[in-house]
């Protein structure tokens, strides 16, 4: 057992049911649709948004609520369910055929602190004095864990993992297990970092405390997360096939010929 223990498919689907998906489904397709067209001689690269568009979107899929403190422990939850999430959005490498590189992706914070643990880490890691450093931060993830679910008398807390790779938005959702934070160790440590056992299976990404940035940083690796079922996919590869490279100054003065071109582009991304 780990801290972050990820759903199989079918369970995420318990969660973003059919409607659910449909609703992302829309909302991907306008993001989609935002993405400025290319020049000739350009490449495509992966697709823009924000993570508080995500928190949105997540919130109109579920009918959840949306927390609106920036630095919340949660940023969703539901009455109803008693369930509260944190949303992630973390970037991922494709090959030129869209799969999953073997690679981790980006990071995406799990925990940051400036004060008590995080003002001594300096010193506690010149002194190396492991014991402190991992009091310290059990301490910091244990209460921030706790807060949603006192505040919003809530029975479990998820991550929803937002993976952006290529022409593709995926889902993780992984449980935390907050019990089981007490029970992680550090596994390596060096004068600048230290990498976490037991946050998050091994297979499936790695949890690193950085001195510098005084936090605690999750990667995932999607790959992995792919192979073994865990991940739901909205797949635009076949529609950013279609875009063909476009100098819109050249047919910006050609009102017809623009117009064709923007009603053309509506229909293409919008005909469900």
């Amino acid at each position: 057992m780990f801290v972050l223990e990820f759903l199989n498919k079918k369970e995420i689907e318990k969660i973003f049911d059919k409607k659910s998906r449909l609703v992302i489904d829309y909302l991907l397709k306008k993001v989609l649709f935002s993405q400025p067209e290319i020049l000739p001689g350009g490449k495509e690269g992966n697709i823009q948004m924000t993570k508080e568009f995500l928190e949105n979107w997540v919130a109109q899929a579920l009918n959840w609520k949306i927390i609106g403190a920036g630095n919340y422990p949660i940023d969703v939850y539901s009455e109803k369910n008693k369930l509260g999430a944190d949303v992630k959005f973390i970037s991922a490498e494709v090959d030129n055929d869209g799969v999953f590189k073997n690679k981790e992706s980006n990071e995406t914070s799990l925990a940051q602190k400036f004060k008590s643990t995080g003002k001594n880490l300096d010193q506690f890691f010149k002194q190396r004095k492991k014991k402190e450093i991992l009091d310290g931060w059990i301490e910091i993830l244990t209460t921030k864990n706790n807060k949603p679910i006192l505040e919003h008398n809530l029975t479990n807390i998820y991550y929803f993992i937002f993976i952006r790779g290529g022409g593709s938005i995926n889902l993780a959702i992984a449980k935390v297990n907050k019990d089981l934070i007490p029970k992680i160790k550090i596994s390596k440590f060096t004068e600048t970092s230290a990498f976490i056992s037991g946050y998050i299976d091994n297979d499936y990404g790695n949890v690193k405390l950085y001195k510098s940035k005084k936090r605690i940083e999750l990667r995932c690796f999607p790959k992995k997360l792919e192979e073994d079922n865990l991940l739901i996919k909205w797949d635009f590869r076949e529609s950013l096939k279609k875009r063909k490279p476009i100098e819109l100054r050249k047919i910006i003065n050609k009102k017809d010929v623009f117009k064709k071109y923007v009603s053309k582009k509506i229909k293409e991304f919008f005909d469900f």
